[in-house]
């Protein structure tokens, strides 16, 4: 089970660092090319290139109609510890809203927020707000889509695999972390539409080797 969680461990880094932003030995995130996250996400009763057509049918549960600043304030961490390169939040002071936090047993490091609106994230890219698997900093996600109104009349521009439990993430591709356009070609549009599998639970994601939205299992270590 050790050897699970590191292998965790690893992949989440992995994804943090091409997908996320990158944290480098103190913990400091910066804004990259990532895939996909949002503020302004709305809740109701692909990829394309982010331009084209309505997509039929129901209407995705999380889909984003239109973009906010990112202004909620940030918990509070203060997981430093001796051996660490910080001791409490408040050392945590050459980026936004900096947290000092700990990781699977590594050492503590600073923590801080990539940006405040999508502006800052670069094109077709969104800054989510408060995104829990990145230690709830403001994170710079690149997909295909910002707001709903990118994908066409009609259409939904959806978080994927954004707010991904660490311990769920294994074999779960980097394309498919994003913000994304359904489209009429989607095998599912919510996870609700994603049966159980005999190895793990299934999710609907953005899968990038078929360029629409289909169920993906996830292998989750407790």
């Amino acid at each position: 089970m050790i050897d699970l969680r590191v292998g965790v461990a690893a992949a989440t880094l992995a994804f943090t660092a091409a997908a996320c932003g990158s944290i480098d030995t103190a913990g400091t995130t910066s804004s990259a090319s990532g895939t996909g996250g949002g503020a302004g996400t709305t809740s109701s009763t692909s990829a394309t290139s982010g331009t084209g057509g309505s997509t039929p049918g129901k209407a995705p549960v999380n889909h984003r109609a239109s973009a906010a600043p990112c202004d909620s304030p940030r918990q509070a961490f203060d997981q430093g510890e001796a051996n660490g390169k910080c001791l409490k939040d408040a050392d945590c002071t050459t980026g936004l809203n900096g947290r000092c936090v700990a990781f699977l047993g590594k050492p503590s490091f600073c923590s801080y927020d990539a940006c405040k609106a999508d502006t800052e994230c670069g094109s077709a890219s969104v800054c989510a707000c408060r995104n829990a698997p990145n230690f709830s900093a403001n994170t710079c996600f690149h997909g295909n889509c910002q707001v709903d109104a990118d994908c066409g009349s009609g259409g939904y521009c959806s978080p994927s695999a954004v707010s991904l439990d660490i311990y769920c993430n294994m074999g779960v591709p980097q394309g498919s972390y994003g913000y994304f356009c359904h489209t009429a070609a989607d095998e599912c549009v919510d996870d609700a539409d994603c049966p159980p599998t005999p190895m793990g639970q299934g999710a609907c994601f953005f899968q990038p080797d078929k360029a629409h939205w289909g169920c993906q299992e996830l292998l989750c270590v407790d």
